[in-house]
């Protein structure tokens, strides 16, 4: 997902051809020049003789590049991120019905206005899964309602009950394909998953 290039780059004195890889939260450098910046950390974006030029507390990042490239990447780096709601695909319009406690506050403000009660009436599923019983669960009510997509949201790190593997594993052994994933907050993350057609 994002936007990835390969370009010389200025950053704090250093110049290097490094990969770039621009997502919803931040711009990296890998290679020579190792670096993360968020986009709050972005003070400006403008095109200059070079290429692309970002301005950061830290210091400027100075990216050479073609023109037309400069200018896909100046767009890119305006535009702002999706908001949660937007990446879940939840709205007013297309409301969610959710299994599970929603007490994550990113979670709570990326759903408000966009929940339904009966699973019958929603657009896609949503299971905040935490243990083995939960994701239990939300894959039977995803078997229930199986032209529906369901996000399984569960913990990061090392202490989390249930893990990626274990949902990717338990639903693909149901016969459902993951198309997507998010992440949601510094608590969770999530999968996107659909019963695969005969």
């Amino acid at each position: 997902m994002g936007r990835e290039d390969v370009a010389v780059c200025h950053w704090q004195g250093d110049v290097a051809e490094v990969r770039l890889h621009l997502d919803s939260q931040e711009l990296t450098l890998r290679g020579d020049i190792r670096a993360a910046i968020g986009r709050p950390e972005m003070k400006a974006v403008t095109l200059c003789e070079e290429g692309v030029r970002v301005t950061t507390d830290r210091g400027d990042l100075v990216m050479e590049m073609v023109e037309i490239e400069a200018g896909r990447w100046h767009k890119a780096l305006l535009k702002p991120p999706p908001s949660l709601a937007q990446k879940l695909g939840v709205s007013a319009d297309a409301p969610a019905f959710v299994l599970g406690v929603v007490d994550d506050p990113v979670l709570h403000n990326a759903l408000s206005g966009a929940v339904v009660d009966d699973a019958t009436n929603a657009s896609l599923l949503l299971a905040v899964v935490l243990d083995q019983a939960a994701l239990g669960t939300a894959s039977q009510c995803a078997i229930t309602y199986p032209n529906k997509h369901i996000w399984m949201l569960y913990r990061k790190g090392k202490t989390a009950q249930i893990n990626g593997t274990q949902v990717r594993t338990h639903m693909r052994d149901l016969g459902f394909i993951d198309s997507k994933s998010s992440a949601v907050s510094d608590q969770l993350t999530a999968t996107r998953y659909r019963l695969r057609a005969d």
